[in-house]
């Protein structure tokens, strides 16, 4: 079960022909799982060097050896300390959980942690094989984006050194108005690292965006790279319909089922997109407590929520609306507004491409009439 699409420039050979040099797979064997996930790598044709520890306690030992691309766990092994740990002493390792069985459970578990992949059931060898191999060569694409982006920054320094001997411009900056109570506030202006990070975050969501040609595997790839962007959230996005109406289109649980917030769903659904709709930018509810209270969502939902509404438009038109809400012990930072302002454009305007897609294939027949003693309609060519 991969939880992200193959990503461009993904090679899994060199240009020369040549396999590729060893793929560094660390494992945490404390399991059968993983044991025998361990073997078949290691018998397969020396393209994986594994290093397999024996418990937890070893593997965390082992993060701080040696550089991987691929981690290898069982999904019982695995809390949110040991997933911190991996992030910060293998950041650019991909993650892959393993288990007999998989359940719900086990699947919010891997998508909170960052797990590319969830190896699950019989698999033969083959299959293991391709599997591991996408996952390392993701992490060694993250690696060279990370060392394209890291000369682009030197240079774009180097640049402005040159350019302040040159002559010194102070530039101008545009306080934008807030558009009313529930606007988040904007942010200070963004440094040449930032604004160089928000391009390649934009240029990699639309680069996945536009493999997805269905509406339901659109909204799922981007809630699933919004999502780790914003950290584990609880999110609904309505789809604009007719005579400004919205439907929901998608939602994700984080600690709320959809059944125990049906009812602000719905009311979302017919009050808020409508009014929101009218907005240019990133709002925040400031009346979130007042808002779910009315809702009368039961004693097992909390009001201490924080929400934060994204109106997407592209052409001047609102084509969705995303609600995202989670506990305020865990709320928004204004960084978060400045992702989803940067990339709820994106997403619009791959929306509006189903739509013109979609709209391209609607049935229709020609409204000349076919001379029947003619040609039929085909003109004068031969196959």
């Amino acid at each position: 079960m991969n939880f992200e699409p193959e990503m461009p420039g993904m090679n899994t050979h060199s240009s020369d022909g040549t396999k590729e040099s060893h793929y560094r797979i660390l494992v945490c064997a404390s399991r059968p799982e993983t044991l025998t996930l361990a073997a078949l790598l290691e018998a397969a044709d020396q393209m994986y060097r594994c290093t397999v520890t024996s418990d937890v306690k070893e593997f965390r030992t082992q993060l701080l050896v040696d550089r991987c691309e691929v981690i290898l766990i069982a999904a019982d092994d695995v809390d949110l300390e040991l997933t911190n740990d991996i992030r910060r002493l293998q950041p650019h390792a991909s993650m892959v959980f393993a288990a007999p069985s998989v359940g719900v459970k086990d699947l919010t578990k891997a998508m909170q942690a960052g797990a590319v992949d969830f190896l699950t059931g019989p698999l033969n060898a083959e299959e293991v094989e391709d599997r591991i191999k996408l996952a390392a060569t993701r992490s060694i694409e993250l690696v060279e984006r990370e060392e394209r982006m890291h000369r682009l920054r030197s240079l774009s320094r180097r640049i402005d050194a040159e350019t302040e001997q040159l002559e010194d411009i102070p530039t101008s900056v545009t306080n934008l108005d807030s558009a009313g109570p529930f606007a988040i506030e904007s942010a200070a202006p963004q440094d040449d690292d930032r604004r160089l990070d928000e391009v390649a975050m934009c240029s990699e969501f639309r680069t996945l965006i536009r493999q997805e040609l269905d509406v339901e595997d659109l909204l799922r790839t981007a809630l699933e790279y919004l999502l780790v962007k914003t950290g584990p959230t609880n999110a609904a996005v309505y789809l604009a319909g007719g005579d400004e109406s919205f439907g929901l289109g998608a939602y994700v649980n984080c600690d709320l089922s959809r059944k125990s917030v049906e009812p602000m769903l719905r009311r979302l659904c017919d009050e808020a997109c409508p009014a929101i709709s009218e907005h240019a930018d990133v709002l925040r509810f400031e009346d979130a407590k007042e808002f779910i209270a009315e809702c009368d969502l039961g004693t097992e939902v909390s009001t201490d929520i924080e929400m934060v509404a994204v109106p997407c438009h592209f052409d001047g038109e609102c084509l969705a609306v995303m609600f995202l809400f989670r506990s305020e012990a865990e709320s928004f930072e204004d960084s978060v507004a400045q992702t989803l302002d940067a990339l709820r454009e994106i997403l619009a305007e791959q929306l509006a491409t189903l739509i013109r897609v979609h709209n391209r294939m609607e049935n229709a027949w020609p409204e000349d009439v076919v001379d029947e003693e003619g040609d039929l309609g085909w003109d004068d060519l031969a196959a």
